[in-house]
This record gives C-alpha cells, structure tokens and sequence, in this order.
C-alpha cells in the first residue's frame, strides 16, 4: 500500500527543488555552479535572477525547447529505501528525513536588444516525511505558469558580453504567475491520506490533498557593474526579486491559501578570464537572502566555477551553505546543448540539518544568438 501511495504522489510530481526555495525557476549551469548565478545569468534564464543583466546583451537570442527534469540522486543513497516493504512502520524508518522530488520544468524565450521574455512553466513537488514518534508526511506541490519579461538600461557607460567595455546598469522585469498548489502536512499512521488517495479522479485526488489556486502579478528589479577588457571580465550585480509580488487565492470550500512568492535580495560578482581556443575561466560568488535576518552567513553563501576547455564543452563546480557540492558539465554541438549534472541543496531550517541530493539533466534543441553588426 506505501509503495502504491508514493507513485500516485510522485506521478504528478513534475519539478522539485528544496522547500525553501520558492524560485520560479532556476537556470541548469546557475544549479550546477553551486546556485552562485546573480552575476553571471547571461543565459535564457537571465529573468529569473536580474534583469540588469539583460543591458549586456546585444543582437537577438532564441531559445525554444529547453526542458529540465530533475530528480532524487539514489546513487549517493542507494541502499535508504532497500527494505522498506509495504508497512507503515517499515517505510517510515526507511524513508525518515530522506527528501523526495522529482520533476520537469520549460522556460521557453528570447531576447531582443536589452529587452527580453520568457514563458513560465514548471511543476514542482517535495515530499518529505519527519517525526519518528508519529511519522508526518509533508507535501509541497506546485504547478506554476505565465511568463516574465524585462528591460535592461545602461545608467553609465557601454558594455556587451561580446565586446567588452565597462557600464553601471539597471533593470526592471514584470511577471504573472498562475499557481496550482498543495501545502500540506498528513500523518502517516492516520485515514486522511489514505481517504485522499481513495478516489480514481486526478483532480479530485489533488483536491482533497488540499489544492488551491491562485494568480497574480509581480515586479523585479537589479543593478549590474560589468567591466570587461582584453581577457579579463569583473561583474558584480544585485538584484531584488519578487519586491512586489501579490498571489491571490481563488476561493475554496476548506479555506487554504496559495503559497507566496517571497521576496529575496541577492548579491553577487564574478571573475572571468580567457586564454583563447574556447578555454576560459568563470569564478563566482553569491551572497543571497539578505532580506533574512537569522540565516546562518555559510547558508547564504555560495560559490561557483566554470571551466571551458573549448567552444563545445565546460565542466561546472559549486559549493553552497558549506558543505553542499554541485558538478557537471556542459556539450554544445549547433543548435543543440545538453547540461547535466548533480547537486545538492539545504532544506532544513538549521544549517546541516537537511539535505536533499538531486540529479539534473537539461536539453536545449534549438536555440542560437544572432548579432547582425
């Protein structure tokens, strides 16, 4: 019956990441960098981490059909859920404070100039089952749409990623989010779970789990300092997301709410230095959630690496909240790029209390850059 549970759960459970972490979406190389990105995210993700970076770009980008899918990395636990069986008992010892996600997510878009959009598409849930006296099965889902998009405006100066140069710059980006979520606790030893699971219809089944619907606008804004000469480029950025994001919950029977996109203010800055045939070297840094008073400094900090060894192929590095390690890599060939990789994110409320190690894979089919002059 347990096993059966957990397949109806992880059957719609599309994109996961930490519980935490209530980002829209998050960019495969940023993840893989130890999510130290603020200052870097030049790539089709840049709306989802500082609009100020879109005044570094020139020409026109596409990117089409670039799905994500992530995962629980069994390889670093391989043997956790060995056993378990089909009792209560028997998966709640084996399953206790081990996090559970799967999921897929598509952030399809393009950038004109400074200006730039991006559709929002991403399922995400978390299952994770705490208290060994009386087992509690927390669910965090979401289904996330809309789209995002933003300008970038040079405040002093003139810099391209291309072409080097030095600027101050800002941005500003405007987003709606429509959000399908669960945010609910179930004991394990108890009939409402099991109740809930008792039905044949999805949508009824996700009802009764507690799901609600919401949507609403939001605003972001940052500013980037970006010089660039010869082989050496120094970026530093902030950038305030969601400053002004307003979710509101359309009306349900049993009153529940639909979680909040929370603010969160970012800073950080990059070195990169390039040796020419393709080889370069990206070092990044990211202090992130200054809006939060009593976050441990090592739970905000996070640092990054990228290696290119030539045009077709780099290699990532990042550690985040001290001991968290992220690696990868990146192919390129034509219009097609693959990232993949393993990472590993904080969830617990207390440094080193919670881990959830992930896998993740990405796909890009058809994306260029084009620069007429």
């Amino acid at each position: 019956m347990i096993k059966i549970i957990l397949s109806i759960l992880i059957l719609f459970s599309l994109n996961a990441n930490a519980f935490e972490n209530r980002a829209l979406t998050r960019s495969p190389r940023g993840l893989l960098m130890g999510d130290a990105y603020t200052s870097i995210a030049t790539d089709e993700y840049t709306l989802f981490y500082n609009p100020a970076l879109l005044a570094r770009h020139k020409g026109f980008s596409f990117a089409s059909l670039n799905p994500s899918i992530t995962g629980p990395n069994l390889i670093s636990d391989s043997s956790r859920l060995d056993g378990a069986g089909d009792t209560t008992s028997g998966f709640a010892t084996a399953a206790m404070d081990f996090p559970i996600h799967l999921g897929v997510g598509l952030a399809p878009g393009f950038k004109m100039g400074r200006f730039g959009m991006s559709a929002i598409l991403n399922y995400e849930t978390n299952l994770l089952l705490q208290n060994a006296v009386t087992p509690i099965l927390k669910i965090d889902h979401r289904y996330d749409k809309g789209f995002v998009m933003g300008y970038g405006f040079p405040i002093s100066g003139s810099y391209s990623t291309d072409g080097g140069g030095e600027h101050f710059a800002g941005g500003v980006s405007l987003k709606y989010i429509t959000r399908e979520a669960i945010d609910n606790s179930f004991n394990l030893t108890g009939l409402s779970l099991l109740d809930s699971l008792s039905g044949t219809d999805t949508n009824a089944i996700l009802t009764s789990l507690g799901k609600v619907r919401g949507s609403g606008y939001g605003l972001d804004f940052g500013l980037d300092y970006a010089n660039g000469s010869g082989a050496n480029t120094i970026t530093a950025s902030l950038a305030i997301l969601d400053i002004y994001t307003v979710l509101r919950t359309e009306e349900n029977d049993d009153g529940y709410k639909v979680p909040a996109q929370p603010m969160k203010i970012n800073m950080g800055s990059a070195y990169r230095v390039s040796a020419g045939s393709g080889f370069q070297l990206t070092l990044s840094a990211d202090i992130k959630h200054l809006e939060q008073k009593n976050v441990e400094l090592m739970r905000r900090l996070h640092v990054g690496a990228e290696l290119g060894m030539s045009p077709l192929f780099s290699l990532y590095y990042g550690i985040q909240a001290l001991d968290n390690f992220s690696y990868g890599f990146k192919f390129t060939a034509g219009l097609f790029k693959i990232i993949g990789g393993f990472y590993t994110n904080e969830i617990g409320e207390k440094l080193g209390q919670t881990e959830s190690n992930e896998f993740l894979i990405y796909f890009s089919f058809f994306h260029f850059n084009f620069d007429p002059l």
